[in-house]
């Protein structure tokens, strides 16, 4: 089946099963004598499962060790439990970050609130871009106020 065909039917973009095939998720296809891609019912059963993977927020290097276990002959069900397991444990961490997040911000909206009110209105959160700290994690950079919106020291520092 031709590339546009099996776009529509798995409900993918070309362009996006030209990516897969470029980053080695899909084995390279076979050409016709014009030069366009050949895909079997291998390549058309592996997209759904490419794109349910990466849908649950696995990156494409845990997409293909999933691919590779699909394809093993070994029981993949304690590997895939285990990757799953780690996928909620760093997806409950982010929730955990994004409440912290949520309640700085609801903070500093009452800050900023109360602020407007005065007549010589100060904005804290502009005073206080200095005292953040930037943090690497597993999931990339964050910020961490070394206070809180009010300007008081968190953690007795």
């Amino acid at each position: 089946m031709q590339i546009g065909i099996v776009a529509k039917k798995i409900g993918l973009s070309v362009d996006a099963i030209r990516f897969y095939e470029r980053n080695a998720l899909l084995p390279h296809a076979s050409r016709t004598a014009g030069g366009f891609r050949r895909f079997g019912e291998s390549e058309i059963e592996t997209l759904p499962f490419i794109r349910r993977v990466q849908g649950l927020g696995f990156t494409l290097d845990k997409v293909r060790e999933f691919l590779e276990l699909r394809q093993s002959r070994v029981q993949p069900c304690v590997p895939v439990r285990r990757r799953l397991k780690q996928k909620l444990n760093h997806v409950h961490r982010k929730l955990t970050d994004f409440q912290k997040l949520k309640h700085e911000l609801r903070v500093a909206l009452r800050s900023c609130n109360k602020e407007l009110h005065k007549q010589s209105a100060r904005c804290q959160l502009t005073h206080i871009t200095t005292h953040f700290e930037f943090m690497t994690t597993n999931g990339g950079i964050r910020f961490e106020p070394r206070v809180d919106l009010s300007g008081k020291p968190k953690g007795g520092r």
